[in-house]
């Protein structure tokens, strides 16, 4: 158990690496083993979960995932997930 914790906080922060290349700040949270995503509201964030035999990210209820063998494209994919909710937060 202890070596899929550790593949699980390792792919994380792989991920939370390729986010700042969109300028998407993040954050490990080892108590949830989760990224928290921070957004434009304060206290709020986007969680991202290793998922399905660690084998995809998983985001949205679980509602879309990436295979964690590609960290830039699931990267991109959160990157234009998190801007396409940003432009729906600012219609309202």
């Amino acid at each position: 158990m202890e070596v899929s914790m550790s593949l699980e906080l390792e792919l994380l922060a792989e991920l939370r690496g390729a986010l700042v290349e969109h300028e998407i700040r993040a954050e490990i949270r080892e108590d949830v083993m989760a990224l928290a995503v921070l957004t434009d509201t304060p206290d709020v964030f986007f969680w991202v979960f290793v998922a399905f035999n660690m084998r995809y990210f998983s985001w949205n209820r679980g509602n879309h995932q990436h295979p964690v063998n590609d960290v830039a494209g699931a990267a991109r994919r959160l990157a234009d997930h998190i801007t396409g909710l940003r432009l729906v937060g600012d219609g309202q």
